[in-house]
């Protein structure tokens, strides 16, 4: 998979994400897919910081950016 193939994804999920009405949740299920968004945001970070790490063994500048100036591709 390419690196712009998984970026579409994350950006897909975002999206999806962003368009959840969470108010109408039951309780058990809302606490299920929060536990589950944890467990995802984990991964991501540990995916993050060896990706973030690859870069800057490589002496590549990394800019740091606000969640504002992130746009979808």
């Amino acid at each position: 998979m390419s690196t712009k193939d998984v970026m579409d994804q994350l950006h897909a999920a975002i999206t999806a994400l962003e368009e959840e009405d969470v108010r109408a949740l039951p309780e058990a299920i809302l606490t299920e897919q929060i536990d589950q968004l944890v467990a995802i945001l984990h991964q991501l970070d540990g995916h993050l910081t060896r990706v973030a790490n690859a870069v800057l063994s490589r002496a590549f500048t990394v800019t740091e950016v606000g969640s504002d100036q992130l746009v979808a591709a």
